[in-house]
């Protein structure tokens, strides 16, 4: 017999929009309201203060992030946080219906492994997001962040175990470890009932390459609102933009040497920890700080091109879609999973390598105001088939709702 969705119980860490997690969860919320069906927002910090606790039932554990709390509290916490599992135990108990839906967004700064133990009684109705790879990859990116590489390791293997991979140091990555193999223990990722959500399909060989179930993964993509409604005449513009954290891994440096190399004026929007050094290097740039969706709306007319030159493999890459959508054409590496679609659209320019030189000579390209109003053009047009309309992306994931609930040993 079929049931009902008569209620969605989102988890994450955090309740304010403070990152992608926090607010596609706080989105989708909000979305799921219009469609009338309950929610309750459970997260591992205090949760009064979310835009949506007058709407949504919030229940909060008043934690801070690992970063913010004391230091011989991290570790171990980090690792595995009982009061968090507690919490989410409770309502489980004491709420819990046969038409009740789990989904679990980010749990990694507060609510850590334990959250998983909690789930397990409602495994059956559970999805689990995952924006990048870490259910599978210790630190999270198949990244070899030592070497600035991206990883081909099988995660966990001998090898994986061996390498030095981590921002900082082994013990970092040895942490890392550590909290991968309590999740393995309390969800194991190969035999798990539960759906997980992906944000884009090429993400799904790396995932299986870490253990996960090829039969449990779903491809969702993102929800994504344009900058602009109408087409930026990138033809008419000479400079080139990047959006995001100035951080190594992002690849913000390349981005700057490969403009200075194309003779184009680069602007940045974004903070990060290499604002400083790079600000010194290229004193002729443009740093527009942290900007909102609006702000970024009226900035992003004078663009040629964005820039996304991720030393990362880049699963989805938010940014890139809301510009291409409004005619902004995109210049990338060739693992950014949706580079390489839009440029089988004709709506960016790949780098052979990721190297600056490689970036340069893409940027070259854009030479010809005829060709970059061509990429213009289909990026305007086509862009929009990579990414869910927010109302299409909330129907996706109902729809993987009540493929949980709809199955057979899916009651609690």
């Amino acid at each position: 017999m079929s049931r009902s969705l008569d209620r969605i119980v989102i988890i994450n860490d955090r309740s304010l929009a403070l990152g992608g997690s926090a607010s596609l969860s706080l989105l989708s919320a909000r979305l799921f309201l219009e469609r009338g069906i309950p929610v309750t927002y459970i997260s591992g910090d205090e949760g009064a203060d979310s835009p949506l606790a007058t709407d949504v039932e919030m229940i909060g554990l008043g934690w801070r992030q690992l970063l913010d709390r004391p230091l011989l509290n991290r570790g171990a916490t980090g690792l595995y946080n009982r009061a968090a599992e507690d919490m989410v135990s409770a309502f489980i108990h004491a709420r819990d219906t046969p038409g009740t839906a789990y989904h679990l967004h980010s749990w990694h700064q507060i609510l850590s492994p334990a959250v998983f133990r909690a789930l397990r009684p409602v495994e059956d109705r559970l999805v689990i997001s995952t924006h990048d790879f870490s259910l599978v990859c210790p630190n999270g990116g198949y990244q070899n962040y030592q070497r600035g590489e991206v990883c081909g390791l099988t995660p966990l293997s001998g090898p994986c175990l061996a390498t030095h991979c981590d921002k900082r140091s082994y013990a970092d990555k040895a942490w890392r470890v550590a909290r991968m193999l309590i999740l393995r223990q309390m969800m194991e990722m190969r035999r798990t009932r539960a759906l997980i959500a992906t944000i884009h399909p090429a993400m799904h060989s790396w995932l299986a390459r870490g253990g996960i179930e090829p039969s449990r993964l779903r491809a969702v993509r993102n929800p994504v609102t344009p900058f602009l409604d109408q087409r930026v005449e990138a033809e008419k513009n000479s400079d080139l933009f990047f959006i995001g954290r100035v951080e190594s891994e992002k690849g913000v440096d390349l981005a700057l040497e490969a403009a200075r190399l194309a003779g184009r004026r680069m602007r940045v929007i974004g903070d990060g920890a290499m604002c400083p050094p790079l600000k010194a290097k290229f004193p002729d740039s443009v740093w527009e700080g942290w900007r909102t969706h609006s702000d970024i709306a009226r900035l992003i007319g004078a663009a040629r091109a964005l820039i996304m030159p991720s030393r990362l493999p880049e699963p989805f890459g938010l940014v890139a879609l809301e510009a291409m959508q409004c005619g902004v054409p995109l210049v990338a590496f060739g693992d950014a999973f949706v580079a390489r679609e839009a440029a089988e659209l004709g709506a960016a320019l790949i780098a052979a390598e990721k190297t600056a030189v490689s970036l340069g000579a893409a940027l070259g390209l854009l030479k010809s105001d005829a060709a970059v109003r061509q990429l213009s053009e289909c990026a305007y047009a086509r862009a929009g088939a990579l990414s869910h309309t927010p109302q299409g992306w909330r129907d996706a994931l109902i729809a993987l709702y009540q493929e949980q609930i709809a199955k057979p040993g899916a009651e609690a």
